[in-house]
């Protein structure tokens, strides 16, 4: 079995991750890889999104995630640490089109945050596949044909059917 590392520092270079190239002239070269301080801004539907943005879109506070008042809910940072459930801060544990928390009214159990998008783009850890494997999650192929034969509606199209799942929604999808 091969495997392909995409970025690497074999050597702990202090000027950051590099790899040999494919282009005969020049043997190797610096990977430009996002830096990992805190963006206010999301790139996809904002699983990744780590800032401190702790208000929602309608104004209201955000109740910690470690808080069952004033809404219980299970989304316990202990239990489920992979999500970054930090403080009051605004995220997307769920795969949301974007990230939201509960809020701190009463009357409001949750609402969405007004994070701006990102503006570069976010490098892709997983390769787009032609082919589909385990859930098909990572294909971006051209087959637009279901198994029983029939035509696939465009994702941005509300004809003949009408849903929520468009590209301004889940736009790295």
């Amino acid at each position: 079995q091969s495997y392909r590392l995409l970025y690497i520092n074999p050597d702990n270079d202090v000027n950051g991750p590099w790899c040999y190239t494919t282009d005969p002239y020049k043997k190797w070269d610096y990977c430009q890889i996002p830096d990992c301080a805190i963006e206010e801004c999301i790139h996809c539907s904002g699983e990744n999104y780590r800032g401190k943005i702790s208000t929602t879109e309608g104004g209201y506070t955000c109740q910690r995630w470690n808080s069952e008042k004033p809404h219980n809910h299970g989304y316990i940072p202990s239990v489920i640490p992979d999500k970054h459930l930090e403080e009051n801060y605004c995220r997307n544990p769920d795969g949301e089109p974007r990230p939201w928390c509960f809020t701190t009214s009463p009357s409001k159990r949750w609402d969405f945050c007004s994070i701006p998008r990102c503006i570069s783009e976010w490098p892709s850890t997983v390769p787009k596949l032609s082919c589909a494997t385990g859930d098909g999650s990572s294909y971006r192929g051209t087959v637009a044909v279901t198994a029983s034969g029939k035509t696939c509606q465009i994702w941005a199209s509300q004809y003949p059917h009408i849903h929520s799942r468009t590209p301004e929604k889940y736009p790295c999808k």
